[in-house]
């Protein structure tokens, strides 16, 4: 598991959620939309993915906290041929894009080891 792993850097997490079956990339995005790590394929676009990530992630946390519904954990944006998988950490954005049919079980157990992960780094 990620979390028994010493990981020495951001690339490590990113390459280590990479690896979950289903997942074509994951990238690390500062909360006012900059790219700071990133691996993910070349038909995705860091710099557009980071922008749209980024108003989703104001908008959900804006959306939490009116509804008295505590602090904004993570979000999943599910279509017909993939998934968006974000979450805040250590205030940055963690972001996935994965396949229409990745475990999801699976993706939350390695983003939760990813910020714990990212945490102590």
């Amino acid at each position: 598991m990620m979390s028994e792993i010493q990981l020495k850097d951001p690339q490590e997490v990113l390459n280590a959620l990479r690896s979950v079956k289903g997942v074509h990339g994951a990238a690390i995005i500062e909360k006012f939309g900059l790219v700071r790590d990133s691996a993910l394929p070349g038909w995705i676009d860091a710099d557009s993915i980071a922008a749209m990530v980024t108003l989703i992630q104001k908008a959900s946390e804006r959306a939490t906290k009116e509804l008295s519904q505590g602090q904004f954990l993570r979000a999943i944006i599910e279509s017909e041929k993939g998934k968006l998988i974000f979450a805040e950490v250590v205030g940055k954005i963690v972001v996935i894009v994965a396949t229409e049919d990745v475990k999801l079980g699976i993706v939350n157990l390695k983003l939760d080891a990813a910020r714990d992960a990212l945490k102590k780094l």
